[in-house]
C-alpha cells in the first residue's frame, strides 16, 4: 500500500492538535473534561469561566471586567490598539470613543452594539472577535450583553489592564 503525503493533511492535522490544546491556555488542561456548555472544568470562583449568568444585576467589578481582560485587553490596549482597529477597551470613555465604528457599547441595546455583534459573528468571519478558537459564547457572552442591556454601568475610576498586570480578581 502506498502512503499519500498532501499538503492539506499536514494543515488539517496541525489545526487539530492547536484546537485540541486550547492554543496553550492552560485552564484546557484540566483533566480535559468540559461541563455541559463545552467550556473547560475550573474553579467555580473563577470569574473568567463563570457557571451561570449571576442573578440581579451585573457587576462591572467582578462579572465584567474579568471577561473583558482576559479575553480582549491583550489586543484592546493603548498601546496596540492601532493594530486592532484603533478600539481601546481600557475605560469607559475610551471604549464609547474609539475604534472605527464608536460607539462599540451602546448602553441599553445589546443587539446594535458592535462589541457584541463581533462576538457573535461566525468564528471564521474576518472581523470576529476574540479571533477563533478563543470565542466568546455561553454563560459569558450572557453576562456582557446583560451588562449592557442593563446600561453598560462601568465605574469611572475602574481602568481595565493588560492580561499580563492581573495578579487577582
Amino acid at each position: 500500500m502506498k502512503v499519500v503525503h498532501h499538503p492539506l493533511l499536514y494543515v488539517v492535522s496541525a489545526l487539530v492538535l492547536v484546537v485540541s490544546s486550547g492554543c496553550g491556555d492552560p485552564s484546557y488542561e484540566s483533566a480535559g473534561l468540559a461541563d455541559k456548555e463545552g467550556a473547560p472544568n475550573s474553579d467555580p470562583t473563577d470569574p473568567t469561566w463563570p457557571e451561570k449568568v449571576p442573578d440581579g444585576p451585573i457587576d462591572f467589578k467582578t462579572q465584567v471586567r474579568p471577561l473583558l481582560i482576559i479575553n480582549c485587553l491583550e489586543c484592546h490596549n493603548r498601546e496596540d490598539a492601532p493594530r486592532n482597529g484603533n478600539f481601546i477597551l481600557e475605560t469607559r470613555a475610551l471604549a464609547l470613543s474609539t475604534g472605527t465604528t464608536p460607539p462599540a457599547i451602546i448602553p441599553g441595546d445589546p443587539d446594535k452594539s458592535p462589541l457584541i455583534t463581533v462576538m457573535t459573528l461566525d468564528p471564521l468571519h474576518q472581523r470576529a472577535m476574540p479571533p477563533a478558537p478563543d470565542k466568546i459564547w455561553g454563560v459569558r457572552l450572557e453576562i456582557l450583553r446583560r451588562w449592557i442591556l442593563e446600561g453598560a454601568v462601568w465605574p469611572e475610576d475602574v481602568t481595565l489592564v493588560h492580561p499580563r498586570e492581573i495578579t487577582g480578581w
